[in-house]
């Protein structure tokens, strides 16, 4: 579960907050199964504007693509042979 900052926080919540930030912890990131074809990619995160990066957890995995995207969702397509595991990054 990642942070989220209200209204009214302290200066020590807004700290640690920007202190995970600079350490890498976007907490936008996350881990999907893509099978042949087109899949959905469920994130609260995601917006219509958003970039959504891939990493393959295995060799040979072929890159998945965006086909389109809306709040909270994204159509993912993936032409590999076989299912690969992959994780993503979501920025915007």
């Amino acid at each position: 579960m990642y942070k989220k900052l209200s209204n009214i926080a302290t200066q020590r919540e807004t700290a640690e907050v920007v202190n995970r930030i600079l350490d890498g912890g976007i907490n936008s990131i996350g881990e999907i199964r893509l099978y042949p074809g087109v899949n959905e990619l469920l994130n609260e995160r995601l917006g219509y504007d958003s970039v959504i990066l891939f990493s393959a957890k295995s060799a040979g995995a072929f890159l998945p693509y965006t086909v389109s995207r809306e709040k909270g969702k994204a159509s993912i397509g993936y032409d590999g042979a076989n299912n690969s595991d992959f994780y993503y990054v979501i920025f915007g």
